[in-house]
């Protein structure tokens, strides 16, 4: 049995990343079966093998459970993402989803896959505060990590010996997540052409030191005389 076991799990591991369109359904997870850990969410495509998958974020608050192949852009971007699009469209209308932010959550995930290879309009700042700890944390959920396992990275940096450092909010990590920039990311526009050195060309006039001010000249003050000038 343990034979048969290693000879199907030795093929399963050889087919390439493809949407299984021939059956549907909820994903079933038996003891004993599938791949990855057991707690692991199960990734929607690998249906109706049971894969360990990572939530990845959508736009909308939509958020899908995928595996390593089905999450790696170069599968998305497979046929200009249509049978992605198709797929997971069908998927969340087989399950009632029939609301727009599903539809158009499914687009933006592919538009944003589709666009990798070229730059942002602009420069994106990474973390104004947090740098190095939203690298960390987007280093974790490149390797295949949760979005806890993200947070608790970051939080660990901000531990009692640092008592004083107020770290990052909930918030702002979970925004880093659904940035995904982990997964999609976009290289950044050229620098900018530096600004030219304004120089003021303008003659340098000599003061006017004729006339004074009106309240000092009301105040009744005399005014003092500059000393005489020795001649040449």
């Amino acid at each position: 049995m343990n034979d048969a076991r290693t000879r199907s799990d030795a093929g399963a591991d050889t087919t390439t990343a493809g949407w299984d369109a021939s059956q549907r359904g909820p994903v079933r997870r038996y003891k004993g079966h599938g791949s990855g850990p057991g707690k692991a969410v199960r990734c929607v495509a690998c249906f109706p093998r049971s894969v360990a998958g990572q939530m990845i974020p959508l736009k909308y608050g939509v958020v899908i459970a995928l595996c390593e192949d089905h999450r790696d852009p170069a599968f998305v971007h497979s046929r200009g993402g249509r049978d992605f699009l198709a797929a997971l469209s069908t998927l969340f209308e087989s399950l009632g989803l029939r609301g727009a932010r599903y539809r158009k959550a499914a687009q933006a995930f592919v538009a944003d896959v589709l666009a990798m290879g070229t730059p942002t309009a602009r420069h994106r700042p990474g973390s104004y505060a947090w740098p190095d700890q939203r690298r960390t944390a987007e280093a974790v959920w490149a390797k295949g990590g949760s979005y806890h396992d993200g947070e608790t990275v970051v939080l660990a940096a901000f531990t009692p010996p640092v008592p004083a450092i107020r770290p990052p909010s909930s918030h702002t990590i979970r925004r880093w997540w659904r940035d995904r920039r982990w997964l999609t990311p976009r290289p950044a526009p050229p620098p900018r052409r530096p600004s030219p050195n304004l120089t003021d060309r303008r003659p340098i006039t000599r003061l006017d030191r004729s006339e004074r001010h009106p309240r000092l000249a009301a105040s009744g003050i005399p005014r003092p005389e500059p000393p005489p000038r020795g001649r040449r």
